[in-house]
Formats: C-alpha cells, structure tokens, sequence
C-alpha cells in the first residue's frame, strides 16, 4: 500500500474530512452574522423615529453645517460668532417680502446674496388688490393709511403671526429693495461679538415671554405645576417676598451656540433704518469695524472706522429687522386692536414708549437701494410701491443721460437718499458686474458685429 493510499483512509481522512465541513461550515456562519448585522442596522435607522418615540426620547436630526462657514474652533464663543456670520446670519431664516410685479427687485435680491453668501427666502407680498376693509383691524384713524401701506403693514403682519404660531427663533426681515455691503457675514460676526458686549455692559435682563410654560413668563399661570420659578431681587423694597410680576431668574450674558443674537433679551433688532430719534442715544457702544468709511457723525460725534450699537430711539423704514417671537406678539397684538400707523411708525412708537425692548446699530449695515434718476426708471414710478397702481413703460423722449456713467461703472442703483447715513465700503449691487464679469467692460455686451453698432 502506497503512502498516498494510506492518507486518504482510516481515521486520518476522517478527521480530515471533519476539519473541512467545521471550516465550511464556519465562513458560511460568518455570512449569516453579517447579514444579521447589516440588516439589524438598516431596520434600526429605518425605524428609529418610531423606535425613539417608543423609548420616550425624541429623535433630533443631526445638525448639518456648510462647509464654507470654516471649521468650528470647540469654544462656545467662538462658534457663536461664526454662525452670526454664516449663511442666514445666525437667525431662523432671512425673509424679504416682494411684490409679484418687481421681478427687478427679485433678481437684484438674487445676485446680491449670490455674490455674498447669503440664503433669502421670498415671503410674499400683500397687493392691493388682496386688502379688503373686513379683514383690516380696527383704528381710531379711519381714512389715513393708505392701500399700500395697509398692504406693507399686512406682509410683516404675516411673518409675526406665523411666528408666534410656530413659536419661532428670531427671524431677519428685509425689504425688497435691501442692499448691503459684500462683506455683509464678516460684518454681522464682527457686529455679533460686541452686541454680547454690550447687552453685559447694559446688565440686561431677559424680556417677559407670555408663551405658555417660557421660563421667562413673568405672569405664569397659577395652577400651572411648570411655572417658572419666582426670583426676587436682593434689597427689594417687598423684603424679600413675592412680587404680583415675579421676574425670572436671571442668567449669565453669555455666548449661545444656539442663539448667538441672544434674543430672548430683545424684541427688535434693527440693522436698517433710515432714521432713529435721540432717545436713548446714549445708551450705546462703540466698536471698530474695518468696512465702514471714516467720517459717519453719530450726534455730533465723528466716528472713525466705526459702527455704533444703541438702544433704539424708534426707526423710520423697517428695510431691514430682526425680529423675535416676543416681539413678533407685541407688534401683533397692539396693530390688531389698532392699526393708526404705518408699520414702521407703529414700531417707532412703540419703541419711544418702551413698549418694545429694540437695539439698532448705525451706521446701518443694510440700506435700501433705487435706481439712478437719469435710466428712465423714475418715469416708470419704479422708486416705490407704496402708491400702488399700474405703471408706464419709459418714454421714448425721457431724458437718459446717465447711461454714459452706467457704461463705465456696470450699475444701475445706487443707496436711497434718504438713507444719508449709511456706510458701504462695496455695496453688493455695485461691484457685481466686476465680481460676476470679471474684466469685461459693460459697452462689450452691447457690441453688434453686423452694422458694428
């Protein structure tokens, strides 16, 4: 019998054979376990909406960050400030409201954010031809709003009113005509650290919140088990018990990951305005900001590089707002039992008579923009919304002699007059053409090869 004969008999083969089927049968269990695994995993993410609310823990998607707000440093501070300078500027959202008709407006807001990084949302307007006196609120001035600016008011009406519904973060509203500076996220960083600054420098406290169970309900419901806790401020003139308007706790003034605008300490935060008033004016702080132009006066101060944040004296021209939910129910309620004001004259009221905790910054860092008066916009009633109506192509025979400049320049806008303050270093719209069509002259784009026209 030859070796290879014996090796493939007796026990030794047996065993052999045995050692194959266990190593076999082994791989084919590994299989299954990954399968097992793999399947177990996907049924779990499928399911764990349903899974979390079984357990009791609600799921939270994760949060996602763009890649183009840079890396986060891992302080609270820090990441604070950068995402007041990220894509909404650290508010909920960025709404601008525009009328069906300014398809002008709507792509001028399209190539700013473009070129400057921002996400705008478009919140549609109120048209005249929507209002109708059964759904106005009442007023003790019949007669003196006009359409439009019943129109304008009902448009911010709706963003207040949906917030207070949803019981959402601050949003930022803007008018169609809004413009800014190119660098407008480094600004509202830059804009950001010292507002923290300066709400510590104030010793502000958190305004009231009347939503149901807020933790700065300073009127919370009696039989209610979560009512917030009642403080008492040291030396108070009650001796230390209860007041019929307890006051929250304070908290520490600190950068919010989460709310880097701090907002449950304001109602309004204006960013844009044409015009405040002297009150309070000098309840302020003044900061260095690299993009504003030398020489803006701040009530006869001449400011150097410099913005100026403040207790608001009341605006003119709500261009540009942020605006919380406490304020959004403010607002809400004192236009619905009287609405004798334009939006912005209402808000500039009840900002002079404290109705209203609202902060400004000047020079404004978003002004509104209009065409120049010589292109023949003006002709067109393309300066304004307010009057309403129906409007005229520009006549053949208007006088345009400001398209030589236009040639040169690639802009047709220019800031309102009436924002006198404002303080651009590059206003978005007016340094498109070189941003977008880099070194092409505007006259190229007329050229016409055939009668060389």
């Amino acid at each position: 019998m030859s070796r290879e004969q014996v090796s493939t008999s007796g026990p030794a083969a047996a065993l052999t054979s045995l050692f194959s089927q266990w190593r076999s049968y082994r791989q084919i269990h590994r299989v299954f376990l990954v399968l097992f695994v793999v399947s177990t995993i996907f049924v779990l993410d499928r399911y764990r909406v349903a899974l979390a609310g079984t357990l009791g823990v609600p799921y939270r998607p994760p949060i996602m960050v763009q890649a183009d707000d840079g890396p986060s440093s891992g302080h609270s501070e820090d990441t604070a400030i950068e995402r007041a300078g990220n894509g909404t500027l650290g508010f909920h959202a960025i709404y601008y409201v525009n009328m069906k008709a300014r398809y002008d407006r709507e792509d001028a807001m399209a190539l700013q954010a473009y070129i400057s990084g921002l996400d705008i949302q478009d919140y549609p307007a109120v048209e005249s031809d929507m209002i109708d006196p059964v759904g106005m609120p009442p007023t003790h001035r019949p007669g003196v709003l006009k359409v439009g600016e019943r129109g304008c008011w009902r448009a911010h009406a709706n963003i207040w009113s949906e917030m207070v519904r949803k019981k959402l973060p601050p949003v930022l509203i803007m008018e169609s005509d809004a413009t800014w500076d190119i660098n407008v996220r480094p600004i509202m960083s830059n804009l950001n650290k010292h507002f923290v600054e300066f709400l510590r420098n104030i010793n502000s406290t958190a305004v009231h919140d009347p939503s149901w169970r807020a933790k700065n309900n300073r009127h919370p419901l009696a039989d209610d088990p979560h009512r917030a806790e009642t403080y008492v401020p040291p030396n108070d003139a009650t001796n230390g018990t209860a007041t019929a308007a307890p006051t929250p706790a304070p908290t520490p003034i600190e950068f919010n990951v989460d709310d880097p605008w701090l907002s449950e300490h304001w109602d309004l935060f204006s960013i844009g305005q044409c015009f405040e008033t002297n009150q309070d004016k000098d309840v302020n702080l003044v900061y260095t900001d690299q993009h504003v132009p030398a020489g803006k006066n701040y009530w006869g101060v001449k400011l150097g590089n410099q913005r100026v944040i403040r207790k608001s004296g009341g605006i003119t021209c709500t261009t540009s707002y942020a605006i919380s939910h406490t304020g959004a129910a403010k607002l809400l309620l004192r236009s619905s039992i009287d609405l004798d004001n334009p939006v912005d004259l209402l808000i500039r009221r009840m900002t002079l008579s404290r109705d209203l905790v609202a902060y400004s910054v000047q020079p404004p860092i978003v002004a509104q923009w209009e065409y120049r008066g010589d292109v023949g916009m003006n002709e067109r009633g393309a300066q304004s919304d307010i009057n309403g109506g129906k409007h005229k192509d520009t006549p053949s025979d208007a006088e345009m002699k400001g398209w030589d400049d236009v040639k040169k320049t690639g802009s047709v806008w220019t800031t309102k007059s009436l924002h006198h303050d404002v303080g651009f270093d590059r206003m978005a719209l007016e340094v498109a053409w070189d941003q977008i069509l880099t070194n092409v002259v505007l006259t190229d784009s007329w050229y016409n090869p055939v009668d060389k026209d």
